[in-house]
């Protein structure tokens, strides 16, 4: 995944817990594609928690033969890790084409709730969900390193 080499720190984002439970985890298969495309801390946006701001490219890409309109992205961490982001939804009304991807725009802020133990990957794992028009949901999980300490 092209992803992990543009991550700069982790994020992470919640959804509902019946979000979840109706949601099918994607994969090779399914109506959609979701990959993380960039991942952006340039923003210096000061916060009294330490957090930062960071902007994800989620791109998403229609696999079926038939337009599909994406209502509604999450994001999370998945896990207790050390670098956790807040939860973010974001609703959107885009129409994708059959056989074509785009690109979603999604700001979150990150922060680390605690310092890396010295047995622990330096990682943070993600949960994106994305919600179609039709009632749909897929759930993706992404990996990708934690390049800075607390």
């Amino acid at each position: 995944m092209r992803w992990l080499a543009l991550l700069l720190l982790s994020w992470s984002c919640s959804s509902s817990s019946d979000l979840v439970s109706r949601t099918v985890e994607g994969g090779p298969g399914q109506p959609i594609t979701v990959d993380i495309a960039s991942v952006d801390n340039s923003v210096e946006v000061p916060d009294p928690d330490g957090s930062r701001q960071y902007t994800l490219q989620v791109e998403v890409g229609n696999s079926t033969d038939t337009l599909l309109t994406v209502t509604r992205i999450s994001v999370r961490t998945d896990g207790g890790g050390a670098f956790q982001v807040y939860p973010t939804v974001q609703k959107f009304n885009e129409l994708l084409d059959p056989g074509k991807d785009h690109l979603f725009e999604i700001k979150t802020r990150g922060r680390f709730a605690r310092q890396f133990r010295p047995d622990e990957s330096r990682t943070v794992v993600l949960l994106v969900i994305v919600e179609l028009s039709n009632g749909d949901s897929y759930s993706y999980t992404f990996e990708g390193p934690v390049k800075q300490t607390p």
